[in-house]
């Protein structure tokens, strides 16, 4: 199948990622599945020691829980947090997916949410912060750069309403101190800096698309491990 916005303008409709996301967008459908997925089993259980175990916080890393840089980023304990985080990667996602790949879009999110919460940690190493909204100002970011890559009018909006949309998020982060404008901007440096030096897909699989892809793969393996790090630290805090 083709690579990048064509191969998927082209994919069909159909399945449960057909349901969640237009034109069936893979990463977009799976990122919210998971970040939607850890707020019921945290609503549910009714206990904390997930969020205290995977969220953002300095002392932890320095201490070697690594993983919470990344785990952080799908974790949400309020109803309104994660409605309006997910809402946002409904409306972004699959934009970012259509201009970058499936590829791009798994490794741009993956950086913009550690560098994004890597951000957070030293600007506010004490406080406990979590939430998807790193990754989704990573989303912002890659579309900013798509309108350096593109000189097109759709892009050139898009870049517009992105920057509007992003300097809103900074606003109101200025406003409620319990937002972490950090993390966002974190977010949205990693984000356009992974999108700005990736570039747009080609429909060739060459060696840089092949590159990409083992870039995805990392991303997903690391993402994979920091839960498995995670769920291991919450066993051993459950039978200690």
């Amino acid at each position: 199948m083709p690579l990048g916005a064509l191969g998927f303008r082209t994919a069909s409709n159909g399945g449960i990622t057909g349901a969640l996301m237009p034109n069936g967008k893979m990463a977009a459908a799976l990122l919210l599945l998971v970040n939607s997925a850890l707020y019921l089993a945290i609503t549910v259980s009714g206990s904390r020691v997930l969020p205290i175990e995977g969220t953002k916080w300095l002392p932890g890393i320095l201490s070697g829980e690594w993983y919470r840089l990344i785990t952080a980023g799908y974790l949400h304990t309020q109803f309104l947090h994660v409605l309006m985080n997910m809402v946002g990667l409904f409306n972004i996602g699959p934009i970012v997916e259509e201009i970058y790949g499936t590829r791009r879009m798994f490794a741009l999110y993956t950086v913009a949410t550690i560098v994004g919460f890597t951000f957070s940690a030293m600007w506010s190493p004490g406080v406990r912060s979590l939430g998807a909204s790193a990754g989704i100002f990573g989303l912002l970011g890659a579309l900013i750069a798509y309108g350096m890559h593109s000189k097109s009018f759709v892009a050139r909006h898009l870049q517009t309403q992105c920057l509007m949309n992003a300097g809103i998020g900074f606003i109101m982060g200025g406003l409620m101190p319990m937002i972490d404008n950090a993390a966002h901007l974190g977010g949205l440096i990693g984000g356009f800096g992974v999108a700005y030096v990736a570039g747009l897909p080609r429909w060739v699989d060459d060696t840089k698309e092949k590159l990409w892809g083992l870039i995805a793969l990392v991303s997903l393996l690391i993402t994979g491990y920091a839960f498995y790090e995670l769920t291991y630290r919450v066993f051993l805090r459950k039978v200690g």
